[in-house]
């Protein structure tokens, strides 16, 4: 999320809107009170259920702990979502609240910010991981264990913490009277030298890190995929020499394509169009909480923020329809006094 400057005072000039209020009401409140919240309902669910599939499936193998983990900031982003959701409302006036909405919302957003960056660099690690492993597996056999995964995932969540000291530095909270309302409400304040600040947390945050990540997902997808090709078409070659059928290969490597071109297409789906946006926003200022184009920026988040609500509530049919193993647990889970054998092989 771009932080941008907003004013509380109820004074303040009217904006010029370029899209009609109703319009932008109706999408708002298809995007957010309905779709978002339904389908980060369901998200919420569903990552609960991952995190208690992962935690019964034991965390020798270092995948689990990067999907418990990368499911507990998925569910951290809905949640934050879920109450950001409400914010756009149109029943909610701007100053109903302890807070102008504006402010509550760019106040909250920026804890989503951060777990949706946690779950992009956890998501990278995970394809990191996984390309080490297939173009080197017996050299890093003893190095990328479970134990590596959690102080990686550790250091990961603690450094991107930093996501968020500026914007709550130069934007200190404070309660402001309004004459006009007679009453205080909390707002934001500014500190003097925060355009230089910002500038620079725009740069690193909104764009280096995103478009960083987003490279390092297509390049390791890129290595995984063609290794993974590559030994396969040998094992086919191996097979056909031996008389044996091709289709006797096993297909775990077609499954572990899949999963990790789907984890990886997913996040880049989700986060590009909102880096996108926020690059637009630093090029166009009229496009920020204060500028003349906010009902523009507010048309394009409803959609930007769907795709984020979509990516983190899809990850349970993901591994349902991708892993036996998780499979199995599901069905442990819900059926405890029924015993159920599913004689599956194992899929990560």
């Amino acid at each position: 999320m771009n932080g941008s400057e907003s004013t509380t005072d109820p004074a303040t000039p009217a904006k010029l809107y370029f899209i009609e209020p109703f319009l932008l009401d109706f999408v708002s409140v298809c995007n957010f009170l309905i779709l978002s919240e339904l389908i980060g309902l369901f998200g919420i669910v569903g990552n609960v259920i991952n995190m208690i599939n992962f935690k019964r499936q034991g965390f020798q193998d270092g995948v689990n702990v990067t999907l418990f983990s990368l499911s507990l900031c998925d569910l951290g982003n809905l949640l934050t979502h879920q109450f950001c959701n409400i914010l756009f409302s149109p029943w909610i006036g701007e100053y109903d609240l302890f807070m102008s909405k504006m402010n509550m919302f760019l106040n909250i957003i920026y804890f989503s910010g951060y777990f949706l960056r946690v779950g992009g660099l956890l998501t990278a690690f995970m394809n990191c991981e996984r390309c080490v492993s297939v173009v080197w597996p017996l050299k890093v056999k003893g190095v990328l264990t479970a134990k590596t995964a959690v102080v990686a995932n550790g250091i990961i969540a603690g450094v991107s913490i930093l996501y968020l000291v500026p914007p709550f530095y130069v934007y200190p909270i404070g309660w402001m009277f309004i004459p006009s309302l007679n009453r205080s409400i909390l707002t934001r304040y500014f500190i003097n030298d925060r355009h230089q600040i910002m500038a620079v947390y725009y740069i690193v945050a909104d764009q280096f890190v995103p478009y960083a990540t987003i490279l390092v997902l297509i390049l390791c997808t890129i290595v995984i995929v063609t290794k993974l090709r590559s030994k396969l078409r040998w094992r086919q070659s191996f097979s056909n020499t031996g008389g044996n059928n091709s289709r006797d290969v096993p297909s775990k490597e077609h499954k572990l394509i899949k999963l990790l071109f789907t984890i990886s297409i997913m996040f880049i789906v989700c986060i590009l169009p909102q880096s996108t946006l926020n690059a637009a926003i630093a090029l166009i200022p009229g496009l920020k909480a204060d500028g003349i184009y906010i009902n523009i920026w507010k048309m394009c988040y409803s959609f930007t923020s769907l795709l984020e609500t979509m990516n983190c509530s899809v990850s349970i049919v993901l591994y349902y329809r991708m892993s036996s193993r998780y499979r199995q647990v599901f069905w442990e889970m819900f059926h405890p006094l029924t015993s159920i054998t599913l004689h599956l092989p194992e899929a990560k």
